[in-house]
């Protein structure tokens, strides 16, 4: 059990100060100040809600609806992101991870409206069990999140925010196509029936993503001359997914509900110079979620939102010739999540405050069997479950008519993990340890904001952020693996001190406007979980490593007269601070010091044509740094081409716009890596050459 830290007693005392400063210091007002603003790449002028939970934050809103003619994917879109390191074993459809500010993936927390995906067992996301081209915006928080998201984020968290239904009825339909015999079509459907918002989506997608690339036959630097160019095999996958969204009003509570169906089919390709041949898994999962939100109750006082999800998944392995594993290489894993949530938020404005609660309360179950080649002699694994409890409170002080803000606060997290173990008593290492463990730990964290400048035409703001958070060990590092990881139960949460700060600005003159964040941030991780070698087939996790991270970010946009300049620049610099000799000092894996990505575009009344650069620093693949795990710099460039071949005079007409719903025929053109670098993210998993795509979308 863990203590809860001075700094939440500290925090504390000075949010009593200054409360009571405030309160004799000045004059009561009736009614609340005007919501801060912040930078994002949002299409419209509002900031979406969750931002304004979060006025301290470092934050990004992607609006999704600027790709509704483009082929393209949730990693790629993330990927231009600064601060943002997307990790991808392949192509598109292949097992990606995401990481922000220079941590690991399963310190990172990832949400569809506010339902929480990491699962237990593994702690990290694959993205491409993500859905994506029914979502609306993309949330990138970098300062964690608001209050009403559970779970402690060492790196940061993304909510993936799903379409709203409502307003006149409306259909888009998307036909795509392009490299390596991939095709997709969807159909999604928006409108307003008997007052209910209603939202349906429809997709299918396949690809054979069977790409030229070079093999070196685990040979590099040993002998070049058996190099080949190979093609990439058993790398296919086939997707469908569907979602229901319905939302309406109950007199003052807006309730939104919404189903969310994917099922994947796809092999599993193996590395580059030992490829497989039938390895293939087969997802299914089905996430449901009621949210409700209700405003204005005790004359204005408070506003409550619940929200209540549940969500299962079917996770089948087949490996036929046992390329992975021997003995019983197949199985079946079924994962549950379900939760219940609860947020109060208090408007004080007499006192220049806004008191925001959080109280919820989830549970995940782990079950898998495991089965020969010829599917017989199954072998079933006890059942893990992991019930989760947090209680938020964070206390939004707001000053000098709202120019200056700061947000102490502090989240409670209690872990309660239960393990059945099938071994024998006289096997066991404790005959006499329990089958549970409880896990609790504290977040204080503390926010400001200071407006400088609030002008009709230009903002600038300064933003800082200090929180200590923890990630809580994974069912695999807890309980261990048959036969390849030995259990540890007695692994301590990773923690870590993260603090930020920055400045955002703006500017808009006529049709000129431009938006800028800069930002510095560091990170102290301590106790961080390293899997070590037990046997010459076993590993065991261990508490032995530690990192510092200190970086910058530069996030710019500037849009004039149909031109679009975009700039997104993040340095970092993740050394590795563990005692044992031959790490410290080191460099992080896969963690380079430079990434850029920068879009300039201009769009004329019928056409739009872009080009996209990303550039990847030069990284070590390994942890202590060897040269034969060095990986150089690389640079991808990216075009797009989009046509409007159609388009109704309420499209051409922006005073005629909301009448009926604007129809409109595109065709876009999407090309890929034009230089055609042969790269790969993860050592042995290459990454595509030059590819294109072309989509063909139509709105009715």
């Amino acid at each position: 059990m863990y203590k809860r830290p001075k700094q939440f007693g500290r925090i504390l005392h000075l949010g009593l100060f200054l409360f009571s400063v405030q309160i004799f210091s000045q004059e009561p007002q009736k009614t609340e100040t005007s919501t801060v603003k912040v930078v994002g790449k949002t299409s419209s002028n509002s900031q979406p809600e969750n931002f304004r939970k979060n006025p301290t934050g470092f934050q990004t809103s992607i609006d999704l609806d600027q790709y509704n003619a483009r082929y393209t994917n949730l990693p790629d879109v993330l990927e231009r992101e600064a601060g943002v390191r997307i990790r991808r074993y392949g192509g598109l459809g292949s097992y990606s991870t995401l990481s922000l500010r220079g941590t690991n993936p399963n310190q990172s927390r990832i949400f569809i409206d506010g339902v929480p995906f990491n699962n237990a067992q593994g702690g990290e996301v694959n993205l491409a069990d993500l859905p994506f081209d029914n979502l609306q915006s993309i949330e990138v928080y970098r300062s964690g999140a608001p209050v009403g998201f559970s779970g402690s984020a060492i790196g940061g968290s993304v909510n993936l925010v799903t379409r709203t239904g409502g307003g006149p009825p409306k259909t888009r339909v998307n036909i795509g196509a392009g490299s390596f015999n991939t095709g997709k079509g969807s159909i999604t459907h928006t409108g307003t029936y008997g007052g209910i918002g209603t939202s349906v989506f429809l997709l299918g997608e396949k690809s054979d993503q069977n790409f030229s690339y070079l093999n070196t036959h685990g040979t590099l630097l040993v002998n070049p001359l058996d190099d080949t160019i190979d093609k990439r095999r058993n790398a296919q996958y086939e997707r469908t997914s569907g979602m229901l969204g319905l939302s309406g009003d109950i007199g003052a509570t807006k309730i939104k509900f919404w189903n969310d169906l994917n099922y994947r089919f796809h092999g599993i390709p193996g590395p580059a110079s030992n490829q497989t041949q039938q390895v293939h898994r087969r997802y299914l999962r089905n996430t449901t979620s009621l949210g409700t939100d209700t405003k204005g109750l005790f004359d204005g006082l408070l506003r409550l939102e619940t929200r209540a999800f549940t969500s299962f998944t079917n996770d089948d392995l087949f490996d036929p010739k046992s390329e992975f594993s021997k003995g019983t290489p197949n199985s079946t894993a079924f994962m549950g999540q379900s939760g219940f949530q609860i947020t109060p938020t208090l408007y004080l404005l007499e006192y220049y405050q806004i008191l925001k609660f959080h109280a919820g309360i989830e549970r995940e179950t782990f079950e898998r069997s495991r089965s020969t080649p010829q599917n017989i002699d199954l072998k079933y694994e006890p059942g893990k479950t992991r019930t989760y409890t947090t209680f938020q409170v964070e206390d939004e002080f707001r000053f000098l008519d709202g120019k200056l803000v700061l947000t102490p606060g502090v989240s409670w997290d209690s872990y309660r993990d239960k393990f059945q173990s099938d071994e024998p008593w006289y096997r066991k290492q404790d005959p006499f340890a329990s089958a549970t463990k409880t896990t609790e730990f504290s977040n204080p964290k503390a926010g400001l904001l200071w407006r400088f400048w609030e002008k009709e035409n230009y903002s600038l703001e300064f933003k800082s952020n200090i929180a200590k958070q923890y990630r809580i060990p994974s069912f695999l590092e807890l309980f261990g693996e048959v036969g390849t990881i030995i259990a540890n139960d007695s692994l301590k949460p990773e923690r870590s001190e993260n603090g930020d700060a920055g400045f955002t600005g703006r500017y808009k003159n006529g049709e000129f406007k431009s938006n800028i964040t800069i930002s510095y941030f560091r990170k102290r991780i301590k106790d961080m979980i390293l899997f070590i070698p037990n046997s010459q087939f076993t590993l065991r996790p261990e508490n032995v490593d530690s990192a510092r991270i200190d970086g910058a970010e530069v996030s710019h946009k500037t849009e004039y007269k149909g031109w679009k300049f975009l700039l997104e620049y993040t340095y970092q610099e993740a050394i590795n601070t563990s005692p044992a000799p031959y790490l410290n000092g080191k460099y992080l894996p896969l963690r380079p010091k430079h990434e850029i990505s920068g879009t300039i575009a201009y769009r004329g009344k019928r056409w739009e044509l872009g080009f996209e650069g990303v550039y990847v620093g030069a990284v070590f693949k390994d942890r202590t740094n060897e040269y034969v795990n060095y990986q150089p710099a690389r640079q991808i460039w990216n075009a797009y081409l989009t046509l409007v071949l159609y388009s109704s005079p309420e499209e051409e007409d922006p005073t005629k716009k909301g009448e009926k719903t604007p129809k409109e025929l595109l065709l876009s053109i999407d090309l890929r890596n034009m230089g055609d670098k042969r790269v790969e993210d993860i050592v042995g998993y290459p990454l595509p050459g030059r590819n294109w795509f072309i989509t063909l979308s139509g709105r009715f």
